[in-house]
């Protein structure tokens, strides 16, 4: 199997930016980080901006950017498609 290496970016650019979020809430949360608004910050903004370079991807994966709106309309037939809806 060689799957498009756009494929492979999204699945792990997004997956370690909602792995991120949900580290962040967690530790948070329980209280092992201290509450610090940089560090809060730097982690939702590095999280932030995994889950939106990974989206962007899935959005070019058709190659042509006039049918990049495809990536996100085709949900039922594609599972890229699906992955992303349920990103946003």
């Amino acid at each position: 199997m060689h799957p498009a290496f756009s494929v492979v970016f999204f699945t792990t650019a997004t997956g370690a930016g909602y792995g991120l979020l949900a580290l962040l809430g967690v530790l948070g949360g329980l209280g092992f980080v201290e509450p610090d608004f940089w560090l809060g910050l730097v982690g939702m903004g590095l999280a932030l901006g995994l889950i939106a370079a990974g989206l962007l991807s899935s959005a070019g994966h058709l190659g042509r950017p006039e049918r990049a709106w495809r990536a996100f309309s085709q949900w039922r037939s594609s599972w890229l498609s699906r992955e992303g809806v349920s990103s946003v």
